[in-house]
């Protein structure tokens, strides 16, 4: 099998040779730079010059390579967005830019990521504020340069590629514009306001998937969407919040991404943490794939999600503890970890190899190399 037809296997419930393997085709399935260089020194790699895909989360762009040594399946494709390459700024205490959607981000110059610092829309506004937004433009030809012929090109090779986004998440993105606690307060006692600057952001994905369907579409079977509403315990709004307010607009996107690009094209949606209660709405709604599987979170236990929703959703991710095991532990409690979720979650089909959202830089090489080890040893179906 070629990789992409081992992916696709995958994804449509069947056993393909073996076990896709993604790493670093996404915003959410990476490597932290510092981890990544010194993966990258024991595999006895010699990276030429580090790039970043994201600069915010300090997430590098894996060499070809690695790619090809690993055996990984998919590959990624990065619109010219702002966090690929902003333009920073050095202070006396950091570093700071501005993105296209005015949004500030701060790093100190002791720290390894970007956070949000300021939003442009905080405060008491109107619904007149958000039509006078200087929004960015989502068919911008720069925001394709280069994207066509790098697609084309991990096509004709046989891997799955996969877009990744203009942005975060409607609701992760008026969390952005607003604030955090701002959006809630407008979710819960102006809503007329929080549905006016979440539609802003659904017409402008749309406009997005429709530019980049007339460049990409018949090499992508894949665009990252996502919306991280749940943290570790629950979820971050009621599941009425979530039904009446922001389903309505996800099954917009999914719909039409499926529109707008010929099959085999599958929705994927990354969603973190504690959303067991509300999985049935997301295979409602369209969602064919769920990371990252956040199987440490409640309610997200592997051997129950593969039973009750194994025959509706890929499990894209899951493939070992990013947040206790992989940073902390031991090698062989690593390879543990990782042979047990390839035992849960792989039968039968409907799991891509990852791990659970990207490694950081706490995380030791041996570690990353024992994950490596395990998930090869075990990847033959």
């Amino acid at each position: 099998m070629i990789p992409r037809e081992r992916v696709i296997s995958a994804i449509e419930h069947k056993e393909p040779d073996r076990i896709p393997l993604d790493l670093g085709s996404t915003f959410v399935s990476g490597i932290t730079k510092n981890a990544y260089a010194n993966l990258a020194r024991h595999l006895r790699v010699e990276l030429q010059e580090m790039q970043l895909c994201d600069v915010v989360q300090q997430l590098a762009a894996v060499d070809e390579e690695i790619l090809r040594k690993l055996q990984v399946d998919v590959r990624g494709v990065v619109p010219n967005i702002t966090r690929k390459n902003p333009n920073i700024q050095e202070q006396h205490d950091g570093y700071s830019f501005i993105d296209e959607w005015g949004v500030t981000w701060k790093m100190p110059k002791s720290g390894l990521y970007f956070d949000l610092a300021e939003c442009p829309l905080s405060g008491d506004i109107s619904e007149r504020d958000i039509d006078d937004l200087a929004w960015p433009n989502p068919t911008d030809p720069a925001l394709f340069e280069g994207l066509q012929r790098k697609a084309r090109d991990y096509y004709e090779r046989g891997y799955a590629v996969i877009l990744e986004n203009l942005c975060a998440g409607i609701f992760e993105m008026c969390c952005r514009m607003r604030g955090t606690e701002q959006f809630y307060m407008d979710l819960a006692i102006n809503p007329k306001l929080a549905c006016k600057l979440m539609d802003k952001f659904v017409e402008l994905k749309l406009q997005f998937y429709t530019s980049a369907s007339q460049r990409l579409r018949q090499y992508v079977q894949f665009i990252r969407e996502v919306d991280d509403i749940a943290g570790q315990e629950a979820l971050l709004i009621s599941p009425q919040m979530y039904r009446g307010l922001i389903k309505p607009r996800h099954k917009q996107l999914f719909e039409a991404q499926k529109n707008l690009f010929p099959d085999p094209f599958y929705s994927f949606f990354h969603s973190d943490g504690a959303i067991y209660d509300i999985i049935p709405d997301f295979i409602e709604i369209g969602v064919d794939i769920l990371n990252p599987v956040q199987l440490t979170a409640k309610g997200m236990d592997a051997e129950r999600l593969k039973s009750e929703y194994g025959k509706d959703l890929t499990f894209w991710g899951g493939g070992v503890d990013t947040q206790n095991v992989l940073p902390k532990a031991g090698a062989e409690e690593v390879k543990r970890n990782v042979r047990q979720r390839i035992q849960s979650l792989a039968p039968g089909g409907g799991f891509v190899f990852a791990s659970v959202h990207n490694i950081q830089d706490d995380v030791p090489a041996e570690n990353i190399l024992a994950m490596i080890e395990a998930f090869e040893e075990s990847r033959d179906y």
